[in-house]
């Protein structure tokens, strides 16, 4: 317990100092982010090291570079021609580590890209605490209200830890992130209407966070593994601690922009 609280408080402090910093120290924070995450999926379902070579090299572009989404999607084809084109080169049936490969840019590498660009927005310095809110918060009261009331283990198979309970706590957390943001940090006026789209928002965010969770570790569990890595002591992996902020993080990015948030 020691260390892992240890790990929370320097991890925290990165992540502070990344999103408070932003431009170019953020793109970098995202870039070793993303580069580690990727080495930790590519190991979980051991692709081979040159497609984590070359998908590290696109994700640097990905993540620093100021092109379009468009054509940073682009690029993500003409990795999937080198990679069929290699392949076959080698008379190899190898389609499903590239459909992996294809898929880890999905839900890792473009979803931090829109952290970057969260932070990037009109309101940008504030909104880029939200995803970190919702989901340290939704963890946080699940964990307590799991533990306290927790008798319902509905995804026994997936992560027997998790209740029921735990999952309505969630809820609580996610609602008190979105309330802490739009009247704490943006200063919104306490209004009926405010408070019952933060709510709505709040809950359907602790949702998302936690539906990200479950996916990891729906992974985790197909490979008979406890972690991604040990990178984080006490912690397991980069992606053990971004799982459920990679899933709601592009929702986040949209509701901004569609003026939601």
């Amino acid at each position: 317990m020691k260390q892992r609280i240890i790990t929370a408080i320097w991890g925290i402090a990165l992540v502070a100092l990344a999103n408070f910093l932003g431009g170019i120290w953020l793109k970098i924070f995202g870039a070793l982010v993303t580069g580690v995450a990727l080495y930790e999926f590519f190991n979980l379902f051991r692709i081979e090291r040159y497609m984590l070579y070359l998908s590290i090299a696109l994700s640097l572009f990905v993540i620093c570079s100021n092109y379009s989404i468009n054509n940073k999607i682009l690029f993500l084809f003409i990795l999937l021609f080198l990679l069929a084109l290699i392949e076959s080169f080698k008379n190899r049936i190898a389609s499903q580590n590239i459909i992996y490969v294809l898929f880890s840019f999905i839900y890792i590498v473009f979803p931090i890209l829109f952290l970057i660009l969260l932070r990037e927005y009109g309101n940008g310095e504030k909104l880029i605490w939200i995803p970190y809110l919702v989901c340290w918060l939704s963890d946080t009261f699940a964990y307590f209200i799991g533990l306290a009331f927790g008798k319902r283990r509905i995804w026994s198979n997936i992560s027997p830890k998790k209740s029921l309970e735990g999952f309505f706590g969630a809820m609580v957390g996610g609602i008190f992130a979105v309330w802490f943001y739009q009247f704490g940090l943006s200063g919104k006026n306490f209004d009926l209407s405010t408070m019952v789209i933060s709510t709505a928002e709040g809950m359907m965010l602790s949702v998302v966070a936690h539906t990200g969770d479950l996916f990891a570790s729906m992974l985790k569990r197909q490979q008979q593994k406890k972690d991604f890595g040990s990178i984080l002591p006490g912690h397991g992996g980069v992606l053990d601690r971004f799982d459920s902020l990679i899933m709601v993080t592009p929702i986040i990015y949209f509701l901004a922009k569609f003026g939601l948030l």
